[in-house]
C-alpha cells in the first residue's frame, strides 16, 4: 500500500467524522440550506474517495478517461457553489467572477496540457468554475477579504498561470526552478488562507466571513493538488483534509450566530 493510498484513506476517515457531525448539526433542527448542500457535497466527495480506493486497490496505476470518483468530484464543486450561492439579492461581483472564471479557463488549459484528456477536464473545470465564481462574488458580498488580499490574489494568480506555462516552453534546465516556484507560490498561498481561516475560527471572527475564508482555503488547497505530483500532491492532499472539518466549524458557527 503506498503513501498516496494511506492519506487517501485518512482524507476518508476525517470525511467521513465531518459528514456525521454535519448530519448531527441538520438534525438538531439548523436545517439552513447552506448546511445541506454542504453536507450532500461531503457525502459526494467521500463516495468518490472509496470508489477511487477500492479501484486503486483492484487496478493499480491504471488509468480510466472517466470514472464514478470524477463525477462524484464534480457534483462536490456544484454542490459547494450551491452552498454559496446567496438565497437573496446581493450587490453584483461582476469583476471577481469574471477573474475567477478566467483563472478556471487558465488551469483547465493547463490541465488538458498535462493530461490530453479533453473531454474530462473541461467538465471538470466547468463544475470547478461555478465553484470559484460563487466563492469569488460570496467573499466580495460578504468584505471576507481586506484590499491588501485581493491584490495579492491579483497578482499570485497570473504570476502562477505564467510561470506553470513557462515550463513547456523554456530549456531544460530552466524547467525544475520554475516548478519549484510554483510549489512555493502554491503552498505560499496555501498556508496563508488556511491560517486566516484557522485564526477566524479561533478567535471569534465575524460569522458571515469565516465561512467564505474556509471555502477559499479548501479552493486554494485543492488548485494546488491539480498541480503538484508526488509528495507535493499528498501534501496538498493533507491541506484539503484539514480544509473540511474547517469548512464544517465555520458552517457550525454561522448557524450558531442566527
Amino acid at each position: 500500500m503506498n503513501m498516496e493510498v494511506v492519506f487517501n484513506l485518512f482524507f476518508t476517515a476525517s470525511l467521513f467524522l465531518v459528514f456525521v457531525g454535519t448530519l448531527r448539526l441538520l438534525e438538531s433542527g439548523k436545517r439552513e440550506a447552506r448546511t445541506v448542500f454542504f453536507a450532500f457535497a461531503v457525502a459526494s466527495v467521500l463516495l468518490s474517495n472509496l470508489y477511487w480506493l477500492a479501484y486503486d486497490i483492484l487496478r493499480p496505476g491504471t488509468r480510466m478517461p472517466f470514472a464514478a470518483n470524477e463525477i462524484g468530484e464534480w457534483a462536490m464543486f456544484l454542490l459547494l457553489g450551491a452552498a454559496l450561492h446567496p438565497h437573496t439579492a446581493v450587490p453584483t461581483a461582476k469583476r471577481e467572477v469574471f477573474c475567477a472564471a478566467l483563472f478556471t479557463a487558465a488551469n483547465v488549459a493547463l490541465w488538458i496540457a498535462w493530461t490530453g484528456e479533453w473531454i474530462e477536464d473541461i467538465l471538470t473545470g466547468a463544475a470547478f468554475g461555478y465553484f470559484l465564481c460563487m466563492l469569488a462574488a460570496q467573499i466580495k458580498y460578504t468584505e471576507a477579504f481586506p484590499a491588501w488580499e485581493w491584490r495579492l490574489l491579483g497578482v499570485s494568480c497570473p504570476v502562477l498561470i505564467a510561470a506553470q506555462t513557462a515550463i513547456f516552453l523554456v530549456p531544460e534546465p530552466m524547467k525544475r526552478p520554475l516548478d519549484l516556484f510554483c510549489y512555493c507560490l502554491l503552498f505560499a498561498v496555501a498556508a496563508l488562507l488556511m491560517i486566516r481561516a484557522f485564526r477566524s475560527l479561533r478567535n471569534g471572527g465575524q460569522s458571515s466571513s469565516v465561512v467564505p475564508e474556509a471555502f477559499a482555503a479548501y479552493a486554494w488547497a485543492t488548485i494546488t493538488q491539480y498541480m503538484s505530483s508526488g509528495w507535493h500532491y499528498i501534501t496538498a492532499l493533507l491541506l484539503a483534509t484539514l480544509c473540511f472539518p474547517m469548512m464544517f466549524l465555520a458552517l457550525r458557527k454561522e448557524v450558531a450566530a442566527e
